[in-house]
């Protein structure tokens, strides 16, 4: 399923933990099956950012450590394929800025 509902409280094994910072300084943090792909962190940050009222149509997604963006082309890699799990930040970037 595309929009993965978060996996419950206590679970360990599977579980990728994201800490999304947003252009606006904003941290989001949520946890998704680490079997769940890159697009689907994209539908979740799509939503999130709408129903919270930011303004951004376009945007990134990158690591610092390592250091590392992800493109559409990494939209079919699971979060273990991409580095994202156990857990990671991912920072988001506004690409019309």
């Amino acid at each position: 399923e595309l929009s993965g509902g978060e996996p419950a409280v206590g679970t360990k094994v599977g579980v990728a933990r994201m800490r999304f910072t947003l252009p606006n300084g904003k941290k989001v943090d949520r946890r998704f099956h680490s079997s769940d792909t890159v697009e689907v962190l994209r539908a979740f940050l799509t939503l999130h950012l709408e129903e919270t009222g930011v303004e951004i149509k376009n945007f990134g997604l990158s690591t610092s450590f390592p250091k590392k963006t992800f493109g559409e082309e990494d939209n079919t890699l699971t979060l273990e394929e991409a580095g994202l799990a156990p857990q990671a930040v991912v920072m988001v970037q506004d690409l019309d800025a």
